[in-house]
Order: structure tokens, then C-alpha cells, then sequence
């Protein structure tokens, strides 16, 4: 059963929400919070502490924390067979004005087909979850656990809506112990869906199409008590999948108030199994290129190497262009003036070509393809 989100406060907050509280006043005063974090020595990365079991869907539930940092997202996106993509965003937070806000953001893009864009965000008491399942609905946008690896996502908008079921072949799955952890609190960060067959349909005009995507589907889920400009310098991601072989890898920068150790988990998948992972890799970065516009450095090559028992992985990117974004472009002019003041966030999207050695037991491969990897800078 879904419940309002406003119910919320009287289960499980133990102060008031401070509704009075400005977006300014947030994001200053978490600002100054940081500077008097000294949790170096407190710091636990993926691969330290915790246990190391996979997620389950109990774990999904919305936290509904009253940390005025509090943020959760999750995120599915799937690429259609014949072409076409669908990304849906869910993203619970109590940045800024108010807790207990709930936002939702959807994109359609299918073949001869407008694209088709829905973002809202609704404050607290205007959207429902579930306090006992993985189920909840932002601005007629859902999702549902089904059983332990499938997933039913719907959105009705006023042009469009759809409704898909995510079925996992391989499973639920997270780095390591599944967070990194300092002295202030914690970033949490699981894959919900790795690769998924997707089946559903679209409806345009009163007509529905049907869609499907062939172990197209993925899915992950963030949750966090620090506000992203506090807790990191830098975000950094890959994702790609040439035939039956998929590999990922995920790197976070800390903020020099919290160690600036970086935090690397590189995972490699054949057909429906993962059959290596590392959560303390290690990344190197060359052919670095400054960007005079925001002051960045970032690297056109990168080189990941990764070992697990007498299993080990060398992934290398080579950059051949990239695409920058300003973050606070799409800010209104108030809200920018303030965000400015904390962060100054810029998106290198890097096209590359790679190549994936494996040693993984015993047997010797190596597969080579062209992708992108994202890196987002968020202060110096």
C-alpha cells in the first residue's frame, strides 16, 4: 500500500521541518558544515567494511530521512531494440526549501516519434510510497518491485504514456560493501537492474506501440546524507556492452575536507553473470587537457587496472572528443547566483575507443569496442 509522503514525519522524524529555511540558507550552511569536517582518518570506501552480500528490494525502500542533506535516486533507463531509448529518474531530497520533496524526470525518444521530455517535482504530502516494498509514485510516474529482480515502471503524461516491466538476467548487485562512508555520513549506491530484458508498450495519440529491449534495461539507486558539493571533487562513470561482454566502473574524488582519497570499482559481465569485480580498483588518468572556461583538468585517456584472487582486468580509454556542459546552465538566474557560491559543476562526456584485457579463470580475452565516459566535476 502506498502512503502520502507526508506521513512521514510523524512516523519517523525527530525534529521539525524547518520550512521557514531558504534555498540560500541550505546551501550555505552546508557549506560551512563541511569546513569543519576533518574525517579523513574515519573514511571506508567500497571495498572496506560492511557486508558484501548483494542488495535485496527491502533495501530499496525510501529512507525518508530528516538529514537536511537527504537525497535518494533512482534511476531506469532502457535501449530499444530497433532503436529508442526511455530514462526514468525518481529523486527524493530535502535540499533546499522543504523536506520530503519528490521529483520525477522522463524521457522518450523512439524512431519517427517527437522526443518527449516530463519533469516535475512535487513538495511534501503530493506524492506516495510504501513504507513495507520497493513501490512508489511521483507525479503519476511509478515504480514497483516485482518479486526480487523485476520491476514495473509507468508514467501517464498528457501526450504520452507507458508501461514496462524491467526483468533482471543478472541480478541485484553492488560494489563491495555498497557505500563509502566519512565522518559526516554516507553515499550508498547499488545496481538495481545490471542488464534487464524490457517489454512493454508505448501509447502516443490513443495509439499504443509496443516496445521491447534484449538485455538493453539497467537501473541503479543512490542514496546519501551529504550534499554532493560537500562530499565530492569529482564523479566519473562508465557503462558499456559489446556482444555478451559488459563492463562498468565507477570513480568518486572525495572533497579535500573529507581525505580527497579517490574511490574506484570497476565490474566486468559475460552473458548473465558477473564474473569479476574489484571495489578498490585503481585509475590512472593521461593525456590531461585543461579547460579554460571552468579551470578543469580532466584526462583523455584513462587506464583501469583490477585484481580479484588470481583473476585481473586491464581496461584502457583512449579520448578522441569530448562534449562539455555547463551544470548551472538550465539554473534560473536566482537559483544559479546561489549555487555558484558552493559549486561550479561541469560534465566532460568523452568518446573513446577501449580495449578490455582479461585474465579470468585462467583463460586469457581481450575485447575492444567504442564508447563514452562521463566525468563531472563538481568544485576545484
Amino acid at each position: 500500500m502506498l502512503i502520502n509522503s507526508r506521513l512521514y514525519g510523524s512516523m519517523i522524524m525527530k525534529k521539525p521541518i524547518q520550512k521557514f529555511a531558504t534555498f540560500a540558507a541550505s546551501l550555505l550552511l552546508f557549506a560551512a558544515l563541511a569546513g569543519v569536517s576533518s574525517a579523513h582518518a574515519q573514511t571506508r570506501g567500497w571495498a572496506h567494511g560492511g557486508k558484501k552480500s548483494a542488495p535485496s528490494t527491502s533495501d530499496l525502500v525510501p529512507k525518508m530521512s530528516s538529514n537536511m542533506a537527504y537525497t535518494e535516486r533512482y534511476g531506469f533507463a532502457v535501449d530499444l531494440d530497433g532503436g529508442g531509448h526511455i530514462g526514468v529518474d525518481w529523486t527524493i531530497s530535502n535540499l533546499g526549501w522543504g523536506n520530503g520533496k519528490g521529483g520525477a524526470d522522463v524521457r522518450v525518444n523512439l524512431p519517427k516519434h517527437k522526443n518527449y521530455r516530463f519533469k516535475k517535482e512535487l513538495g511534501e504530502g503530493e506524492w506516495q510510497y510504501s513504507t513495507k516494498q520497493f513501490a512508489m509514485n511521483i507525479a503519476d510516474t511509478s515504480v514497483h518491485a516485482r518479486g526480487k529482480n523485476s520491476f514495473l515502471v509507468t508514467h501517464k503524461g498528457e501526450d504520452i504514456s507507458f508501461s514496462l516491466t524491467f526483468t533482471n538476467t543478472t541480478p541485484m548487485w553492488q560494489p563491495g560493501n555498497g557505500e563509502i562512508r566519512v565522518k559526516d555520513g554516507y553515499y550508498k549506491f547499488n545496481i538495481l537492474a545490471p542488464r534487464a530484458n524490457v517489454k512493454g508498450h508505448v501509447t502516443i495519440g490513443g495509439k499504443k506501440i509496443n516496445v521491447k529491449g534484449t538485455q538493453s534495461g539497467y537501473a541503479d539507486h543512490v542514496a546519501t546524507d551529504i550534499a554532493p558539493f560537500d562530499f565530492a571533487h569529482r564523479f566519473s562513470r562508465l557503462r558499456t556492452t559489446k556482444d555478451d561482454v559488459s563492463v562498468m566502473w565507477r570513480e568518486i574524488k572525495l572533497h579535500p575536507n573529507y581525505g580527497g582519497q579517490t574511490f574506484t570499482w570497476v565490474m566486468v559481465g559475460y552473458k548473465d553473470k558477473i564474473v569479476f569485480s574489484d571495489a578498490d580498483a585503481q585509475i590512472r588518468f593521461a593525456k590531461m587537457r585543461k579547460d579554460p572556461k571552468s579551470g578543469y583538468e580532466f584526462p583523455m585517456a584513462i587506464q583501469i587496472d583490477a585484481k580479484s584472487g588470481k583473476d585481473s582486468i586491464k581496461l584502457v580509454m583512449d579520448g578522441s572528443k569530448f562534449k562539455r556542459t555547463d551544470l548551472l546552465a538550465s539554473y534560473g538566474t536566482a537559483a544559479k547566483v546561489v549555487a555558484s557560491a558552493v559549486s561550479n559543476p561541469y560534465r566532460y562526456d568523452v568518446s573513446c575507443d577501449y580495449t578490455l584485457e582479461m585474465v579470468i579463470g585462467g583463460a586469457k580475452a581481450q575485447v575492444s569496442g567504442k564508447s563514452h565516459y562521463v566525468m563531472d566535476y563538481i568544485n576545484k
